[in-house]
């Protein structure tokens, strides 16, 4: 079964706010998962665009925008 992308049914302007908060934490992208950083958010997200994704879609959609743009990797 295929799977589906992680940015399926995502706006433009829905990237661009994963994005955007991902630039304001202070982790990595690899260190995010399962800290209340990570919590902050997907909460975050929800809020701001009333785009409900659950962690895991999140988690796939912020790995996929920051490989995809090249989004500053942060020093451990």
């Amino acid at each position: 079964m295929a799977r589906s992308s992680p940015l399926a049914g995502l706006s433009e302007a829905h990237r661009q706010e994963i994005a955007e908060l991902y630039g304001q934490c202070s982790l990595t992208r690899d260190d995010l998962p399962y800290t209340d950083e990570f919590d902050s958010l997907h909460k975050q997200f929800g809020d701001r665009t009333g785009r409900q994704l659950t962690k895991h879609e999140f988690w796939r959609a912020l790995s996929s925008i920051g490989k995809m743009t090249g989004l500053k990797r942060k020093e451990r």
